[in-house]
């Protein structure tokens, strides 16, 4: 008996053992950015360990939600491209690369830019996700959210900019029925990012830069329209 219940606790070891060797595995496989990227992020100002600040002058504040398990600098020349149109980014790294462990990252960079006045939500994927989370509990705080690749958890009546690529594998479409999508041609997931290739995507016809100065163009135009 003594010996088949220590054959029984050696079992449970090793599932647990593998179980957390697994989970680690899962969670160290991550999206991570392009060269480019990286060198666009090094360019930010970091407010905290977790934020990085693309500052103007300006009085408008993106916040930014990573995919889910995409690295944030995989998205700094989105950020940059919006600096550069006066418009102040903020890119937050979240816990493990999954907003969900953070959806309510947001708070701690509007507390760090009391300057800013007007702030719009931006999420990828799970991070769109999670940014409608926030934008939901806090309808007040923020006037707009954009979603890359993304769904609404829930009907809103408020004026969200959804945003699909025509050749993303990767979303299920079906969450997006009886939202208005704006759709790029050509696009992907993963170019909604910069960090190449993502496994169950489709091939894109357009190149990064090009679906990245599609997304700058709508988000701009939304922003024009909200004030």
């Amino acid at each position: 008996m003594k010996k088949w219940l220590k054959r029984i606790s050696i079992g449970l070891l090793v599932v647990i053992l593998l179980g957390g060797v697994g989970i680690v595995w899962y969670l160290s496989d991550t999206e991570k950015p392009t060269m480019q990227a990286q060198a666009a992020y090094d360019t930010a100002t970091m407010q905290s360990d977790s934020i990085a600040a693309f500052l103007t002058e300006g009085t408008v504040g993106v916040i930014f939600y990573p995919g889910g398990k995409v690295e944030a600098p995989a998205y700094a020349r989105l950020m940059k491209d919006l600096q550069a149109n006066g418009i102040n980014a903020f890119l937050v790294s979240m816990p493990v690369n999954l907003a969900v462990f953070d959806a309510d990252k947001a708070q701690d960079v509007i507390k760090l830019n009391p300057q800013i006045d007007t702030w719009i939500l931006v999420g990828h994927s799970l991070g769109g996700a999670m940014a409608f989370d926030e934008f939901s509990k806090h309808p007040t705080t923020y006037a707009g959210l954009v979603l890359l690749a993304a769904y609404p958890l829930s009907e809103t009546d408020r004026d969200v900019l959804i945003i699909g690529a025509t050749n993303d594998q990767v979303l299920d479409r079906e969450k997006l029925d009886g939202f208005d999508v704006t759709w790029i041609e050509g696009g992907n997931h993963a170019q909604f990012g910069d960090y190449g290739d993502q496994a169950g995507d489709g091939v894109a016809t357009i190149t990064e830069a090009q679906q990245r100065q599609q997304v700058i163009a709508l988000i701009l135009n939304y922003l024009d329209q909200l004030n």
